[in-house]
């Protein structure tokens, strides 16, 4: 089969590796799609710590291909979505149920083989059938499901006014999630016009750019907002949301900042504001939840997927990514087969 493979950071290429053979408890997937994400970016250019060679991609579907023998829940034919972590199950946080803070977690596309393959292995476990949904959009399972672990921890309550810092593919659905979660309004930021028109198309309400935001926040909440949402992953735009948080408001930071940034608030503020932080990492059970969601029509994702690509589009879809050109981009590795 061919995969794409990162030999080292900023090395990479398509090549002709053994397909996989299941394991009793694992099942082999033809992949249709597979999302490429923020940390597949990371892998590649070596800041993030995953043991290379790798093939990546964690957040795609496909058809079961094969079944191992002691797999009982699904057959071959049947379309499946993968939650792609591992947790050990033996650690103090997986008895305690929180199998994504796994000490020794791992996760296809990120440790071990993943989807920017013709094929993979994977768990029975691992799989959720998704019958009734386009490759295009069951691909989108996980990172909705990473959104849903987050508003899950912190919480959206009926009629709030929030704020969402970040419209890439991520903030996108966090917008169509409040919304759906009974937030009264969404106010959206981002340097792009371009993301801000999609974010406006999937009903935000306002959609500005920092500087604008910076200079009018007031005057859209004069009293901050009850959620702040940040999913940029820059420090500067942390700082920012911190800042315009309501008092007895909450503050979600998503995105991912570099592992050696830091960002400066007043504590002072948190305390006499009651400001509540909560950070959100992964996902945990929500596969159900955000397949559901998919199935309903009420998450638009086709919008969001502005490129599909062969696996030789890796290349491109990093130079994408980096640019800023693109929303989602998805590999397809068994285009034209």
């Amino acid at each position: 089969m061919l995969a794409v493979v990162i030999e080292k950071p900023h090395r990479w290429r398509v090549t002709d590796v053994p397909d996989p053979t299941p394991q009793d408890d694992e099942v082999v997937i033809a992949v249709s799609a597979c999302g490429v994400c923020g940390t597949d970016l990371h892998i590649f250019e070596g800041s993030f710590p995953s043991k290379l060679p790798l093939f990546p991609g964690h957040e795609f579907a496909g058809e079961v291909v094969e079944v191992g023998k002691g797999v009982k829940s699904v057959k071959v034919g049947d379309f499946v979505a993968v939650h792609p972590n591992k947790p050990c199950l033996l650690c103090e946080f997986c008895r305690e149920g929180n199998e994504h803070l796994c000490e020794n977690l791992q996760a296809y596309g990120v440790h071990i083989p993943g989807g920017f393959a013709q094929f993979v292995a994977v768990k029975e476990t691992n799989v959720y059938k998704a019958e009734g949904l386009t490759p295009l959009q069951a691909a989108w399972a996980e990172p909705l499901s990473c959104c849903l672990h987050g508003l899950n921890r912190v919480g959206v309550k009926s009629g709030e006014r929030a704020l969402v810092i970040g419209c890439g593919p991520i903030g996108l659905l966090f917008v169509q999630l409040l919304l759906i979660h009974g937030a009264s309004e969404v106010v959206a930021v981002d340097l792009s016009e371009e993301r801000l028109s999609v974010a406006k198309q999937l009903g935000a309400s306002v959609t500005l750019q920092p500087n604008e935001f910076a200079s009018s926040h007031k005057d859209i909440a004069p009293h901050g907002f009850a959620l702040v949402v940040e999913a940029s992953g820059n420090p500067k735009a942390v700082e920012l949301g911190l800042k315009v948080v309501k008092a007895g408001g909450r503050f979600l930071q998503f995105g991912v900042c570099p592992t050696d940034a830091t960002a400066g608030f007043s504590p002072f503020a948190v305390y006499r504001k009651e400001i509540t932080i909560v950070g959100s990492f992964s996902l945990g059970r929500e596969m159900p939840q955000a397949l559901n969601l998919l199935m309903s029509g009420r998450i638009k994702v086709d919008v969001l997927t502005t490129h599909q690509l062969g696996l030789e589009g890796f290349g491109e879809a990093v130079r994408l990514m980096r640019e800023a050109k693109s929303l989602k981009v998805q590999l397809l590795p068994n285009l034209g087969k």
